[in-house]
């Protein structure tokens, strides 16, 4: 079931504190309305006591889709926090594994650092995509664009709602305003051309080596490629 607990919270409008109910974790195959609400930035959102202004606080959620197979754990972190989200997202999972009978298979679950990544993954779960060859494909478009999409400073994310059966739609976000500043699109022929490549035996580990997990993103790929180079 999905879970709330009580937490401290500060208005960032005229810095009124007050107690409020805020979600740990969401059950979709219990309450599927709160994907809808997820969808439409509703989670966690509240509204201050002394001057009314309305507010999202980002925190960390796991959220699960029992029916369809996907549990994704958000730690809501910058990217240079990604080694305390992983620790923490082992804990987590070594949590989750411990409370299932033992006749139940461990479920795989996913690791993302933002309420977008979460929405992304879901989507993207939805459209049965590989998301390491959606990653492969921004790595592509990062490293062929980088003084447009400098990874530094833009992320991108997969746009279900616009992809088509000839081309996968991807966001382009600036990562401080999070503000959408394009879109672009990528021929699913060549998508499908990863996947077929990918697939062979003498390929399929070079895949998972560019993006091992549990975290798995081109941009932090390439800024960790080129915080290597110096």
């Amino acid at each position: 079931m999905s879970q709330k607990n009580k937490y401290g919270i500060r208005c960032p409008k005229c810095e009124h504190e007050q107690q409020v109910d805020l979600y740990d974790s969401l059950n979709i195959g219990e309450e599927e309305e709160l994907k809808f609400a997820l969808m439409a930035n509703e989670i966690n959102v509240i509204e201050c006591d002394s001057c009314s202004f309305q507010f999202r606080v980002d925190k960390n959620l796991l959220y699960h889709d029992p029916d369809n197979n996907l549990m994704v754990y958000l730690f809501n972190a910058p990217l240079d926090q990604l080694e305390a989200a992983q620790e923490e997202f082992l804990t987590t999972v070594q949590s989750l594994n411990r409370a299932l009978p033992e006749d139940v298979e461990a479920p795989q679950v996913h690791l993302v650092l933002s309420r977008g990544e979460l929405v992304e993954r879901i989507f993207m779960h939805e459209a049965s995509l590989n998301e390491r060859i959606i990653e492969y494909i921004k790595y592509q478009v990062h490293s062929n664009n980088l003084e447009s999409i400098d990874p530094q400073v833009k992320l991108l994310l997969f746009n279900a709602q616009d992809s088509t059966a000839d081309h996968l739609c991807f966001i382009v976000q600036d990562v401080e305003s999070e503000k959408l500043e394009g879109m672009l699109e990528y021929k699913r022929e060549a998508y499908d051309a990863y996947i077929e490549m990918f697939e062979k035996d003498d390929e399929v580990g070079n895949i998972f080596e560019l993006f091992p997990g549990p975290y798995i993103s081109a941009r932090a790929l390439l800024l960790n490629q080129k915080k290597a180079e110096g």
